[in-house]
C-alpha cells in the first residue's frame, strides 16, 4: 500500500464516495491533521480531539472510525497507554480513465461546399431617388409664386383686410425668406396660407406703415403684376 501525504492525502480524502456525512467529515479532519507518515493520533474528546474538530456526538464518531476502518480508508493502531494512532489511506472508487484515442473528422462526401459571404449592405437604407419623381423633401419655392385663395376663405378674408400694396409686398418678402433660407415646401400654397397667419411675426418689427408699399422698379414683374391689382382693386372700392 503506498501512503500519501500532505496535500494530495486531503485531496484524496474529499474525493471518496460512497460514505456517509459523519464518515466524511471525520476522514478529512484525519487527513488534515496527519504527518509525513499519513499517521495522527487524535482523541475522541475534547475541543482538540475528533468530536471537537468534527462537531459530531461521540458516539457520532466512533461509528464512523469503525465504517472507514472497514471500508479500508484507514487503519486504527491502539498503542496502550498512549492512546489510538490512525494510518489515512483513502481508497478511491474507480481509477482514472485512458486517454480516449484521437479520431480523425472527415468531411462526408458529396456535402455541399460553404455559401459564399453574402455582400455587405450599404451603411444607409435611403433608397436612391428616381428619376422624374419629385423630392420626397419638397420643392424651393418659385420666383414667379402667385397666392391662390379663396375670398370666404380665413385666408382670402385676412388678406382682403389688408392696405393697398401690403399683398404684393408680403409676396416678394416670401419669396425672398425662402429663397435666401432654401426653404422647401411640398404644398407653397399652404405655407403662404402659414404665412398670412403669422405674417407679422415673420416681418419682425417692421409693419407696413413703415415700410413703403412698392418699391417701384426695384419689384419683380409679378410683384409689379400684383401692386397694379390691388390698385385697381383699390379705385373699385372708391
Amino acid at each position: 500500500m503506498t501512503l500519501i501525504t500532505g496535500f494530495d492525502l486531503c485531496r484524496a480524502a474529499m474525493s471518496v464516495v460512497g460514505i456517509s456525512a459523519p464518515e466524511q467529515s471525520v476522514l478529512n479532519v484525519l487527513a488534515i491533521m496527519a504527518n509525513d507518515a499519513a499517521q495522527c493520533w487524535p482523541g475522541i474528546n475534547g475541543p482538540a480531539g475528533l468530536v471537537g474538530k468534527t462537531k459530531l456526538s461521540e458516539r457520532a464518531v466512533q461509528n464512523a472510525v469503525k465504517s472507514l476502518a472497514a471500508a479500508g480508508h484507514l487503519t486504527r493502531t491502539e498503542r496502550p497507554g498512549k492512546g489510538v494512532v490512525y494510518t489515512v489511506h483513502p481508497r478511491t472508487s474507480c481509477t482514472p480513465a485512458q486517454d480516449a484515442p484521437v479520431q480523425e473528422v472527415r468531411p462526408a462526401g458529396g456535402a455541399p461546399t460553404p455559401a459564399p459571404p453574402a455582400p455587405k449592405l450599404p451603411r444607409t437604407t435611403i433608397p436612391p431617388k428616381v428619376a422624374g419623381k419629385p423630392d420626397a423633401a419638397g420643392t424651393l419655392v418659385p420666383l414667379d409664386f402667385t397666392p391662390i385663395v379663396k375670398p370666404d376663405s380665413i385666408t382670402g378674408k385676412a388678406m382682403a383686410a389688408w392696405p393697398p400694396g401690403l399683398e404684393a409686398e408680403q409676396v416678394e418678402h416670401f419669396i425672398d425668406r425662402h429663397t435666401t433660407q432654401g426653404t422647401k415646401s411640398l404644398d407653397w400654397q399652404a405655407s403662404w396660407r402659414t404665412w398670412v397667419k403669422n405674417w407679422k411675426s415673420f416681418n419682425g418689427k417692421r409693419t407696413h406703415d413703415r415700410r413703403p408699399a412698392y418699391r417701384g422698379n426695384d419689384l419683380t414683374p409679378m410683384a409689379r403684376a400684383l401692386v397694379e391689382r390691388e390698385a385697381g382693386r383699390a379705385g373699385a372700392w372708391d
